[in-house]
């Protein structure tokens, strides 16, 4: 299995019309062969892969064995692979948060961007903790996010910068409106701002990186700018990306994945899913998603993300690299 969610739509505007790409980020599945030097796997394992270049929506992955991530042989639940791009970066942003590890119970948290699938995990996994959450999102997302628990905030920042500024234990910013100086200056003297900048920056109308392509030039030394201030320059501001996590400690992130697996399985996450579709269908679901972000037509707030479906699940063949 794998998804089609925004992650995939902004990889495809960012290479243009290339029909070389295959989209597909994440994909969970069972080995179908392997190199004759690998030892480690065996057919029919159940694997998860993280794939920064994309390719998993389709009926097979060739990748190196080192990149795999087991999975114990009772992960069977339909909805694993959504783990992988909206739960990891929600628990490990929300991590990053905490101070010296302490739980975010009676913690202010806003999170730009809550209607997004990453968002919604946040806002789940965050209330689960006892955070105080409040969410920017468009509108028409108010009444559901209020239902998962957050206090709904419209996404321009001089909306909701006059009542929060100052009062957030911790700011997740996923949209960068106006390069994270709103989120910034919404933090108390110790918060900690996370920025991700990612795939809902670039398709939110609301954002200043909003892929308009008159503009790319200009949003792309405005991105820059602004992960350069989140990375270095502000000492109270991370800057996040799971393929980034993912290089960096594989073993953690294999850990941690586990973790929310077992989470799955017990019922205590329940992941956005928009629809279930077959390969082919792959195109249509990334123009939904692409339409519904601006103006409605799909229901961010009921999840975005679509999952291949099939009885067998997408086969990773490992190979010796």
């Amino acid at each position: 299995a794998s998804t089609v969610s925004e992650q995939d739509c902004i990889s495809r505007l960012e290479v243009g019309d290339s029909t070389n790409l295959v989209p597909g980020l994440f994909a969970v599945g069972t080995i179908k062969s392997t190199g004759s030097t690998v030892s480690k796997f065996s057919r029919r394992d159940r694997v998860a892969v993280v794939l920064p270049n994309g390719g998993g929506n389709a009926k097979y992955v060739s990748v190196p064995m080192s990149n795999l991530i087991p999975l114990e042989d009772n992960a069977t639940h339909p909805d694993t692979v959504c783990l992988l791009g909206s739960y990891m970066t929600a628990y490990q942003c929300l991590k990053l948060a905490k101070r010296d590890g302490l739980p975010l119970t009676n913690a202010n948290l806003l999170i730009v961007g809550g209607s997004t699938p990453v968002g919604q995990a946040m806002v789940e996994l965050a209330r689960a903790e006892g955070a105080k959450v409040h969410t920017t999102a468009h509108k028409m997302h108010e009444e559901h996010l209020r239902k998962l628990g957050a206090k709904w905030h419209p996404n321009k920042p001089k909306r909701w910068l006059p009542n929060l500024e100052g009062r957030m234990d911790a700011v997740i910013d996923m949209l960068c409106v106006d390069g994270y100086e709103s989120s910034y200056q919404a933090l108390t003297e110790n918060g900690r701002l996370i920025c991700t900048g990612g795939p809902s920056s670039m398709l939110d109308p609301d954002s200043a990186m909003h892929v308009g392509r008159e503009n790319s030039m200009t949003d792309e030394v405005s991105n820059w700018w602004s992960g350069v201030k989140a990375r270095y320059l502000w000492n109270r501001a991370v800057h996040y990306d799971i393929f980034e996590s993912y290089e960096a400690d594989r073993r953690m992130f294999a850990q941690e994945l586990s973790y929310l697996v077992c989470k799955l399985q017990r019922g205590e996450i329940s992941p956005k899913v928009a629809g279930r579709i077959s390969l082919n269908q792959v195109p249509k679901a990334q123009k939904l998603v692409e339409r519904g972000l601006p103006n409605g037509e799909f229901d961010r707030g009921t999840g975005e993300v679509f999952l291949l479906k099939g009885v067998n699940f997408c086969g990773l063949k490992l190979t010796r690299f």
